[in-house]
């Protein structure tokens, strides 16, 4: 998995660009104008429902297809894709970045990959570096600091896995 590297003492306009939308629209009108402003920032983001609450550095980082995204915060220094099916509820927030320690100027970022019918629910982070398995659940709360194998149930701070999923077993 490589690496990037940004030093912040260079202005980028794509990383000073905070898109944000941090509230529910009172007309449809809004929303409206609302999804065209977005679908030109989230150029790789199709078919998919992104509600009032996201927020992203770049945007231009986030792939994905036909996912539902509810008030997430996508810090997308590095690419994040993102499988079909994927549902994230509210209050989530998935990190790619850190600051070298040596030199706080200095920004590393690794990527996040989330497979297909993941359910990200309430609460969770997800750090770079990071693969979650198709069909997982991650629970609410948890803090995914490692890979997470696909068909599990995961929660936890740090996350890790809890029990393999049955799609075909009813509970």
């Amino acid at each position: 998995m490589s690496e990037i590297i940004y030093d912040t003492t260079i202005t980028f306009p794509q990383q000073r660009l905070i898109f944000k939308l941090a509230s529910i629209f009172p007309t449809l009108l809004i929303f409206r104008l609302f999804r065209n402003l977005l679908s030109k920032k989230l150029p790789n983001v199709r078919n998919s429902r992104v509600l009032p609450g996201f927020s992203a550095i770049i945007g231009e980082n986030i792939h994905a297809e036909d996912v539902y995204i509810n008030d997430t915060v996508f810090l997308d220094y590095a690419p994040i894709k993102i499988g079909k099916g994927t549902v994230f509820s509210g209050n989530n927030i998935l990190i790619t970045s850190t600051h070298d320690f040596s030199n706080f100027n200095t920004v590393r970022a690794k990527p996040i990959f989330i497979g297909e019918n993941v359910w990200v629910t309430h609460g969770c982070t997800i750090l770079g570096g990071v693969t979650i398995g198709r069909n997982s659940v991650i629970g609410a709360g948890s803090v995914v600091t490692r890979n997470i194998p696909e068909n599990t149930f995961a929660a936890g701070n740090p996350c890790k896995a809890i029990k393999t999923i049955n799609r075909n077993e009813t509970e």
